[in-house]
C-alpha cells in the first residue's frame, strides 16, 4: 500500500540504475510513484519514464522555482496539450523558493501564478514548492484556492512541508494534502512532527524526494523510493499506529490526491 508521490528519477544521479531502482521499489512493497519534471526540458523524459512502467510510474510537469525565468504564457497551452497523455496526474512542482533560488522573487510569483492558471485550465491538481516562504505562499493560496475541491478532498499538495502548525492546519483546511519525506525521520524535527500530527492524518501523503532528502537511516546518502518505507514506519510512530494501518490511509490519500 505504499505510493511514493514525489520522486525525481530522471535526475543524473539514477542513470547508472534506474531500472534497478524502480525493481526495489516493487520490491520493497510500493504500489507507484509519481516522477516530478522540474521544467519543459525534462517533460518528455518523465512521459517517457512513466510510457516505460505503465500503472507504476506516473507523472507531474512543472516549472520549479529554479526554473521560473523560463516562464511564458504559453507554456499554458503546452501543459493542456501534454496532460491528456497518459500517466501525467498533475502540474508540478510550482512554487516559491526564498532559501537557494536565484531567480527574483517577483518573478518567481509571476510563473507560480501562471502555472496555477495552467493546471486549473488543464484541470490538474497542484504539487507546490515552498521554501522560506509561507509568508507569501499562504495569501496565494487563499484567495486562489477559497472553495474545496470540485474534484475530491484534494487541490493539490505541499510538497515536502516545512511550515508551521498553524499553516499545516491551514493547508489541510484548504484542500491541499501535505508531503511528508525524509525530515520526518530526523532527530531534531519534533516541530514537523508536531505540526504533521496536528495537521491529521487524512491530509497526509508520503514521498521521499529521491535522490534527495534520504531518511536519517541513510544521512548523506542517496534516496530512493525504497526509502519511503522508512517515513512510513517514523510517522507510524507518531500516530501510534500500525504501519499497515498508516500506508493503507496514506496510500487512500495519495489517489485522492492524484484522482487515481
Amino acid at each position: 500500500m505504499l505510493f511514493d508521490t514525489h520522486v525525481h528519477l530522471i535526475d543524473p544521479r539514477f542513470d547508472e540504475d534506474r531500472a534497478a531502482v524502480v525493481a526495489r521499489a516493487r520490491a520493497a512493497g510500493l504500489s507507484g510513484v509519481v516522477e516530478i519534471a522540474d521544467s519543459p526540458a525534462d517533460w518528455d523524459r518523465a512521459l517517457a519514464l512513466a510510457a516505460e512502467h505503465p500503472g507504476f510510474v506516473r507523472c507531474a510537469l512543472g516549472l520549479h522555482p529554479y526554473h521560473a525565468d523560463e516562464w511564458r504564457p504559453g507554456l499554458a497551452a503546452e501543459l493542456a496539450a501534454r496532460a491528456k497523455s497518459p500517466g501525467v496526474v498533475a502540474a508540478g512542482e510550482v512554487g516559491l523558493d526564498y532559501a537557494k533560488c536565484e531567480v527574483p522573487r517577483p518573478r518567481q510569483k509571476e510563473a507560480f501564478l501562471g502555472m496555477l492558471a495552467a493546471a486549473s485550465a488543464a484541470g490538474l491538481p497542484v504539487v507546490i514548492h515552498c521554501r522560506d516562504a509561507y509568508a507569501d505562499l499562504m495569501p496565494i493560496l487563499r484567495e486562489r484556492f477559497p472553495a474545496r475541491p470540485a474534484v475530491g478532498r484534494f487541490h493539490g499538495v505541499v510538497h515536502c512541508f516545512s511550515g508551521t502548525a498553524e499553516e499545516a492546519v491551514e493547508c489541510a483546511a484548504l484542500g491541499f494534502a501535505l508531503g511528508a519525506d525524509g525530515p520526518v525521520t530526523y532527530p531534531k524535527n519534533d516541530a514537523l512532527r508536531a505540526a504533521l500530527k496536528g495537521a491529521g492524518l487524512a491530509a497526509l501523503v508520503l514521498e521521499t524526494d529521491s535522490p534527495w532528502l534520504p531518511p536519517q537511516a541513510k544521512r548523506g546518502k542517496r534516496c530512493e523510493p525504497a526509502d519511503v518505507a522508512d517515513v512510513a514506519a517514523r510517522l507510524a510512530e507518531v500516530f501510534g499506529l500500525p504501519e499497515k494501518e498508516l500506508a493503507r490511509v496514506t496510500f487512500g490519500n495519495a489517489r485522492e490526491l492524484y484522482r487515481l
